[in-house]
């Protein structure tokens, strides 16, 4: 309201200009005229309206600027706040077996489908397989882990000796259970062209299951994760 106020003010003043008379004698007497005792004394400001006036102009003010960097820090993170989570690893590399027959006997037989007679033999004998695994166990190593204080690292490495390599011998055991020789009978009625399909089809579904009951057994250990407790103090 008072900068509407000045703008009329000085509208008025700017009229009153144009009709007061012109020399340097009049200017005293003119002014005079115009503006009255009031306006003749001076400007009157209001203390109030001052500080007011002050305290805008101060919020106005730019602000002085700040800059920096702030301190670098490089930062590793573990599977858990405070601890460290180790895991190993087992491969395994399965021979397939092997396999061989004795004892074998043949006699002609005349039961056979899709051949007849020298053709169609009975087989008996003893189907023997042999298997192999071959195991490696990968574990961590403290040397992994450099930023470790000499305290947590004797952790570290106490979990690796008692807890993660235990638990790795426990795939390689499972794992080993695909290991040994089997002797299997056998007692066919076939077509003779058809001996060797017919041992090899048996040896096959057998190492299949062995194969598969050592990959249970394995995998019935996981999951398994250890963590190891970092809080503690040299």
């Amino acid at each position: 309201m008072r900068k509407r106020a000045r703008r009329k003010r000085t509208r008025y003043l700017e009229d009153e200009k144009r009709h007061e008379p012109t020399g340097e004698g009049s200017v005293a007497r003119s002014a005079d005229q115009r503006l009255g005792a009031f306006y003749s004394a001076g400007p009157v400001m209001s203390l109030q309206e001052t500080r007011e006036d002050e305290t805008q102009a101060q919020i106005s003010q730019p602000g002085p600027v700040a800059q920096g960097e702030g301190t670098r820090e490089h930062v590793t993170v573990f599977n858990n706040p405070g601890s460290l989570r180790l895991e190993g690893r087992t491969d395994a590399d399965f021979d397939g077996g092997s396999f061989r027959t004795e004892r074998t006997r043949v006699r002609p037989a005349s039961t056979c489908e899709g051949c007849t007679g020298g053709d169609c033999v009975h087989v008996t004998g003893v189907l023997v397989a042999t298997y192999h695994v071959t195991t490696r166990v990968t574990l961590p190593s403290v040397a992994d882990y450099p930023d470790l204080t000499p305290c947590q690292q004797g952790r570290v490495q106490d979990a690796i000796d008692n807890v993660l390599s235990p638990h790795e011998q426990d795939h390689v055991d499972a794992f080993r259970g695909y290991n040994g020789t089997t002797r299997r009978p056998f007692d066919l009625t076939l077509c003779r062209s058809e001996f060797d399909s017919a041992i090899r089809a048996m040896f096959e579904a057998e190492e299949d299951a062995r194969r598969q009951a050592a990959q249970d057994a394995s995998d019935a250990l996981d999951p398994f994760h250890f963590d190891v407790d970092l809080n503690c103090e040299d």
